[in-house]
C-alpha cells in the first residue's frame, strides 16, 4: 500500500512533464470537403459556413440560407528510426450555418461553425521529455471547435466581417487523504477526490473581401493567437500507520503548462477566373510561430515524509520540478494553391472537379538538445469533387450540394543530430505519410 501510494505520487510528477502544441484538428485538416480539396486556398471568395474558419467576411457574399454537415478523417503513418509511431487518427463531424439578411442595400449575415471530435470532448496527452514524439500530430489535444461570426456587405464589391472562436482550458485538482496501514493493507482508509473545471478562452478572427472585378477577388484575414493554459494541483495529506507511531505524509504538486497553442496569423488571398468554368485560388499565410511558449510545464513539488529505518524503502533525497525550456521556433510563410473546374453546369445539376497543394515547412528546429519534439516539413496534395442538384421544386426551394475529398501528405525524412555525445536519446530520423478523406452535404435555400 505504501509503495503504491508513493508510485502514484511520483507518477503525477512524471505525467505532467510536457504538454501539447496545437489547438484543434481544423488547424491540420482544414474545414469543409470543398475547402480541403482546394488546399485551403479559398479566403478570397469563400461564402459557405466554413467562412467562420477561413474568412468571416465571406458569410455576406451570398443571399441564401445555407446549412452544412460533414465528416472528415486523417490517418497518420509516421516513423522514427524506421519504427512505426503510434499516432491516433484525427476525425470528427463538421456543422455549419449561414443566415443572411438584407436591410436596404446592405446585406448582413450570421455564421456558426462547429467541429465535434468523434471520440472525446477533450483530450490532452503528456509524454516524458526524453521520449521523441510527433508534437503536432501525436499528442495534439482534440477539442470542440466553436466559432461565431457576423459579416456585412455595404456594396456589391466589398465585404467585411469578424468573429470569435471558443476553446476550453481546464483547472484540475486531485486530493488523496486518509491512513495507509503498513501492517494490514486491508485496514487502510484512503479516499481521493478529483475536481475539474472547464473555462472559456476566446480569440478573434476578422477579414475583408474585395471583388476587384467579376473575374478577380482579393481577401485579407487575421486570426488571433490561441493559448490555452492548464493548471493541475495534486495534494496528499495523511498518515502511514502500523509501523509504530503514525508517519505523516505531506505532498503537493502544482503544475502549470500550455496544453494548446496556435500562433496568430495573417492570410493574403487571391481568386481568379480566367474563364468562367475555371477558378484558381492562392493563399499565403504568415504564422507567428516564434512567439510559441515552452511546451515544458512549470512544476512546483514539495514532499515531506520521514520513514523509520529498516523498512527497505528508499526515497529520493529531492524531487525536482520541471522548468520551461525555450522552444526557438521559427516564423513561417505557408503557400496554398487550389484549382476548381466546372465540368458540368446545367439547370438541373452541376459537377465540379478540384485539386490543391499546401507546403508547410516545420516551425520546429532540429531537436539537438534536451527536447524531442519531432516535426517535419509537410507536402499536402488533395483531390475532390462536388455534385450539386438544382431545380428541386416542389420538394425543395433551393439546391443540395455533396462534396468529397481525398488528401495525401508526405513528410520527407529529417535527421535530428544531438549536440551532446552522451545524450540519453541519441540521434534519430523522422519521416512519414498521412491519408485523409471526407464528405460533406449542404442545403441551400432560396
Amino acid at each position: 500500500m505504501v509503495k503504491r501510494s508513493l508510485a502514484v505520487i511520483l507518477g503525477l510528477v512524471a505525467a505532467t512533464a510536457t504538454t501539447a502544441a496545437r489547438a484543434n484538428p481544423l488547424e491540420t485538416l482544414g474545414f469543409g470537403s470543398r475547402e480541403i480539396a482546394l488546399g485551403g486556398a479559398v479566403s478570397a471568395d469563400i461564402e459557405d459556413p466554413t467562412a467562420t474558419f477561413y474568412n468571416p467576411a465571406g458569410l455576406a457574399r451570398g443571399s441564401q440560407l445555407r446549412i452544412a454537415a460533414g465528416y472528415m478523417r486523417l490517418q497518420s503513418a509516421l516513423e522514427i528510426d524506421e519504427q512505426s509511431s503510434v499516432v491516433d487518427p484525427i476525425a470528427g463531424m463538421n456543422l455549419g450555418i449561414v443566415a443572411p439578411l438584407e436591410i436596404g442595400p446592405t446585406r448582413i449575415a450570421f455564421g456558426l461553425g462547429v467541429h465535434l471530435p468523434d471520440q472525446r470532448i477533450s483530450r490532452t496527452r503528456s509524454v516524458l521529455l526524453d521520449h521523441p514524439r510527433w508534437e503536432l500530430y501525436d499528442t495534439r489535444p482534440h477539442k470542440i471547435f466553436l466559432s461565431t461570426a457576423l459579416a456585412f456587405e455595404p456594396t456589391r464589391y466589398l465585404r467585411f466581417g469578424g468573429g470569435i472562436t471558443f476553446q476550453s482550458p481546464a483547472q484540475l485538482a486531485l486530493t488523496l487523504r486518509g491512513n495507509a496501514d503498513f501492517s494490514s493493507p486491508e485496514a487502510s482508509a484512503l479516499e481521493h477526490e478529483f475536481r475539474g473545471n472547464l473555462l472559456s478562452v476566446r480569440y478573434p478572427h476578422a477579414g475583408v473581401q474585395i471583388d476587384l472585378m467579376d473575374e478577380l477577388a482579393f481577401g485579407l484575414s487575421y486570426r488571433g493567437r490561441l493559448r490555452i493554459a492548464t493548471q493541475l494541483e495534486a495534494t496528499v495529506d495523511g498518515d502511514i500507520v502500523g509501523i509504530g507511531a503514525p508517519v505523516p505524509v505531506d505532498f503537493s504538486l502544482r503544475n502549470q503548462g500550455v496544453t494548446a497553442y496556435f500562433p496568430q496569423q495573417i492570410v493574403l488571398s487571391l481568386a481568379a477566373r480566367p474563364i468562367p468554368a475555371l477558378r484558381i485560388g492562392f493563399d499565403l499565410t504568415f504564422m507567428d510561430w516564434s512567439g510559441h511558449p515552452s511546451l515544458i510545464a512549470n512544476d512546483e513539488v514539495s514532499l515531506s515524509l520521514m520513514l523509520p529505518p529498516g523498512l527497505g524503502i528508499s526515497l529520493p533525497s529531492e524531487i525536482r520540478g520541471r522548468k520551461p525550456i525555450p522552444m526557438h521556433m521559427h516564423d513561417r510563410w505557408v503557400p496554398r494553391i487550389g484549382v476548381e473546374y466546372s465540368a458540368v453546369d446545367s439547370s438541373r445539376y452541376g459537377v465540379d472537379l478540384r485539386a490543391g497543394y499546401v507546403l508547410e515547412r516545420s516551425p520546429f528546429p532540429v531537436q539537438s538538445g534536451a527536447t524531442n519534439f519531432v516535426d517535419n516539413t509537410r507536402h499536402s496534395m488533395s483531390l475532390g469533387a462536388g455534385l450539386e442538384f438544382r431545380d428541386l421544386e416542389p420538394t425543395l426551394d433551393g439546391s443540395v450540394r455533396i462534396d468529397a475529398h481525398f488528401l495525401y501528405a508526405y513528410l520527407p525524412e529529417r535527421v535530428h543530430q544531438k549536440s551532446s555525445p552522451i545524450d540519453p536519446v541519441g540521434d534519430y530520423t523522422s519521416r512519414g505519410h498521412q491519408f485523409g478523406f471526407g464528405l460533406q452535404a449542404e442545403v441551400l435555400f432560396e
